[in-house]
């Protein structure tokens, strides 16, 4: 097997209103949004934020298919020994998350960009002011009075690229010309993506994923392509399940 190359560029469609924190507030703000350059710059989504959510629904996705995972913040003593278990060469490892995303023992494997939106795009902001209910009493919290800042979303767009490098032998393939099904696995954990930042359970941050361009090892592919390798190679899920059960191809 050869090293393995994808490139995907994709955009966030928002919905409504979303909130992609910065931790810090500013005057009447307590809750400020994260901005390119300064207070004064636009509303952005970073990398990381969408690599933190894109793990969490491939590991979804795996789990659901039977698939062996491992959170990797530790916040037991009985997590912390599977990842020190799992603490090896990604040819060797188990995880499917794990040699998609790379790990600790071997570094990262896949990078996202920051999503942006066009240049000449008006991004408005707002604020609203909530309370904080005591789940005892269902009265309101003293002293729990406070301000969030809010992108309006509603038809805004946001690009952004995802790149992975993966040595020769760490992916599961069939064959050479096979498309890995950690790829598959990674286009349908980012179309499965509905929401990004905080305030989620009241409704803010839907959005949905669409993607624009697909390039396996400098080959240009179709999203139905890529969630058709399955289907292409031969192999009922189970079959697959199998595959990623026992390794690397």
């Amino acid at each position: 097997m050869k090293p393995q190359r994808l490139h995907i560029r994709f955009e966030i469609c928002w919905h409504g209103p979303w909130h992609v924190g910065s931790g810090y507030s500013l005057g009447a703000i307590d809750r400020t949004v994260q901005r390119m350059g300064g207070t004064g710059g636009k509303p952005f989504v970073p990398g990381s934020e969408i690599k933190g959510v894109l793990r969490h629904q491939c590991e979804r996705l795996a789990a659901a298919c039977g698939l062996r995972t491992v959170d990797p913040h530790a916040v037991s003593q009985s997590q912390q020994e599977k990842i020190v278990r799992h603490f090896v060469p990604l040819a060797e490892s188990p995880l499917v998350v794990d040699r998609l995303f790379g790990s600790r023992f071997q570094g990262e494997c896949l990078f996202i960009d920051h999503a942006l939106p066009a240049e000449d795009s008006e991004i408005l902001t707002g604020s609203i002011t909530r309370t904080a209910i005591d789940r005892v009493t269902g009265t309101v919290k003293k002293g729990h009075l406070f301000c969030t800042e809010q992108v309006s979303g509603a038809g805004v767009r946001m690009s952004s690229e995802l790149n992975a490098f993966h040595p020769a032998g760490v992916l599961t393939q069939e064959s050479e010309t096979a498309f890995p099904l950690e790829y598959a696995l990674l286009v349908a954990g980012l179309l499965s993506i509905e929401s990004f930042g905080g305030d989620k359970s009241c409704g803010t941050g839907r959005c949905r994923i669409e993607i624009r361009e697909i390039l396996w090892n400098d080959e240009s592919l179709s999203v139905d392509e890529a969630l058709k390798s399955f289907a292409e190679q031969g192999s009922d899920w189970s079959a697959w399940l199998e595959m990623c059960r026992e390794g690397t191809g």
